[in-house]
């Protein structure tokens, strides 16, 4: 459920007419969908929804980030198969074969999203059938990616992981200085490493001062550090 309603601040047509699927839609589209879509605001752990449930629709991030995983029956370990950022879509497997929910999808950061319901996408995508082109254009790199992560986390050690997910939470930004708003038990459930892991190679990085942490953020004092790490050879697996 989430955690709050967004603020009046958000302009939905703005929103709906920036985001990568509905960028070049005609205005009478987003005109329609904003009049219908319905903004949702997720702390940090939050569910959005749950493997097994029925889909309300598709969700639009606007802004933060998104965890989709799966868990082992017991509940013990997970595998998280993407991170959906700001200007991305997920939800779209329920909505297009009108099954249950495939995934978990929990905030991975504070986050903003629009839900499109399917009585009111599914129409415009009849209209108008560029977006639903686009709409596999976005499924397709989305399974690239998928395929990129799971290969990470089977033949890329977990300090790489790290630095990689830290990264791409912090958004693309040329400053060294960024702050991502997550817990170190999120970051754990993204690169797949024990809360007390995420914190000691968290620790060793803020006393070589790449880092900055607080009660749920981290502050990125040097990215060129954290891109050499990602990219380095004689990191250790541990």
């Amino acid at each position: 459920m989430p955690s709050g309603k967004v603020g009046p601040i958000l302009d939905k047509r703005t929103a709906l007419s920036q985001h990568e699927l509905f960028r070049d839609a005609p205005q009478a589209v987003i005109d329609r969908l904003s009049l219908r879509v319905q903004p949702l605001a997720f702390e940090c752990g939050r569910r959005v929804f749950s493997r097994g449930d029925e889909s309300r629709g598709l969700f639009a991030v606007v802004s933060g980030y998104v965890r989709i995983s799966t868990s082992c029956p017991d509940g013990r370990s997970e595998l998280v198969m993407n991170l959906i950022g700001p200007n991305e879509v997920f939800g779209e497997i329920a909505l297009l074969d009108h099954g249950l929910r495939t995934a978990d999808a929990i905030a991975a950061t504070q986050c903003c999203l629009l839900l499109l319901e399917r009585r009111d996408l599914f129409p415009a995508l009849h209209d108008f059938p560029v977006l639903a082109v686009r709409l596999l254009a976005i499924l397709s790199g989305r399974l690239r990616r998928t395929s990129q992560q799971l290969s990470d986390h089977t033949f890329v050690c977990a300090q790489q992981r790290l630095a990689k997910t830290l990264l791409l939470l912090s958004g693309h930004t040329e400053r060294d200085s960024a702050r991502v708003l997550t817990t170190q038990r999120e970051l754990g459930h993204m690169v797949g490493l024990s809360r007390e892991g995420i914190n000691r190679h968290l620790s060793a990085w803020q006393r070589k001062g790449y880092i900055a942490l607080a009660p749920g953020a981290c502050t990125i004092r040097d990215r060129t550090a954290l891109e050499r790490i990602v990219s380095s050879d004689n990191v250790t697996r541990s």
